[in-house]
């Protein structure tokens, strides 16, 4: 199923230390009495003076991580018709309307949408509201921190990470693709599934700046799903269905997989499987796609990614195929074509066990709601 979408562009960032604004006392005066009054109701507690003062104790702005990666996708002169937020950590500073934020500072001043409450199916339910939108350009930013300012029941991600995608309707042949100079900087970024750096530093980190992926002439959306209340012991037979259905019985496409449901993946397939890093539920599947893009862009395969969410019992799919290509095939050269591609490869080493602090995100939160094992409602 053909959505209409194609991936022009993306760029990601780990941020470390607080957010700059956390620099203002007002603000982290203002921050502590908000966040001390959400968090009473609920037995938890801000410790006493831990704003008096930056530190890295304190966390993140969505706003600053992802303001910062617009630019790198999104050149001034091709303006952006709907921006998304995916999150499912709140920041530091919750009272703020970061999305409509987010849209004064972006090209073309889009509609904003903020989504949470979905886990790690925020951004695959993104790409769904940009699907249906039907605009010339959709900006989805997904972003997580890796610091709250209490204790809960939960770790946190493990590091601030944040990545942005920029995608166009298939029809819109103006947008400049991959490492157009229109962008700023070259297109040198070039993930690598197999060292798991991404072109960072050897932690993962990217401490002076956006990295942006180099990804050619991008990638169709050829298909999405979202399946709602899957049991931890369905997800694997159904995940490894949707698979199969979506490569129709091919073994040159790349599997993506979220730590989550890697971790109940049935095995050999026939595949290359990458996997997410673990502790970075929000961004860590699109942290390992971009990885696998970049990694193939001399020779670009189609692609499935998938991943769920395990809180709220979510499985969510999205295919895609290199641009301008109907039918990709012979990716593989021919004496490699007889060559299993199965073992799980990780993009990211496993981050620092102690590293953050803890958080507690409601496994009963409300989401979209459908069949069992069905599609989610289309809006």
């Amino acid at each position: 199923m053909e959505t209409g979408l194609r991936l022009l562009r993306a760029a990601r960032r780990t941020v470390t230390g607080p957010a700059a604004l956390l620099d203002d006392a007002v603000l982290r005066e203002r921050a502590a009495g908000y966040l001390t009054d959400l968090t009473q109701p609920y037995g938890l507690r801000v410790p006493d003076g831990l704003f008096d003062a930056p530190s890295a104790a304190l966390g993140q702005s969505y706003g600053e991580m992802a303001s910062e990666l617009i630019p790198a996708v999104v050149p001034p002169d091709e303006p952006v018709d709907l921006l998304v937020l995916a999150f499912a950590v709140h920041d530091m500073l919750p009272g703020r309307a970061t999305a409509a934020y987010l849209s004064h500072v972006c090209p073309g001043t889009p509609m904003s949408f903020a989504l949470c409450d979905q886990g790690s199916a925020a951004a695959f339910t993104g790409l769904r509201i940009a699907r249906e939108y039907g605009c010339r350009r959709a900006l989805l930013l997904t972003v997580e921190q890796a610091v709250l300012p209490y204790d809960a029941a939960v770790a946190v991600p493990a590091r601030h990470r944040a990545v942005a995608m920029l995608y166009s309707a298939a029809a819109d042949d103006s947008a400049r693709t991959g490492g157009d100079s229109g962008t700023g900087g070259d297109d040198s970024g070039t993930g690598n599934g197999d060292s798991g750096t991404g072109g960072g530093e050897a932690d993962g980190g990217i401490g002076d700046g956006p990295e942006r992926i180099g990804l050619g002439a991008g990638a169709r959306v050829t298909g999405l799903r979202q399946h709602a209340d899957v049991g931890p012991g369905d997800v694997a037979a159904l995940a490894a269905a949707e698979v199969r259905e979506l490569t129709a019985g091919r073994t040159d496409v790349a599997v993506v997989l979220g730590a989550d449901l890697a971790a109940a993946w049935p095995g050999p397939g026939g595949h290359a499987v990458t996997t997410g890093p673990r502790r970075q539920p929000s961004t860590g599947v699109w942290w390992a796609l971009l990885d696998r893009l970049a990694g193939d862009a001399a020779r670009p395969r189609p692609v499935v990614v998938a991943d769920y969410e395990p809180g709220l019992n979510y499985l969510s799919v999205v295919a895609l195929a290199p641009a301008g290509r109907s039918e990709p095939a012979g990716e593989r050269r021919a004496d490699e074509r007889e060559q299993p591609l199965v073992r799980l490869r990780g993009t990211d080493r496993d981050p620092d066990a102690g590293a953050g602090q803890r958080h507690d995100q409601d496994a009963g939160l409300p989401g979209p709601v459908g069949e069992r094992r069905g599609p989610l409602p289309q809006r």
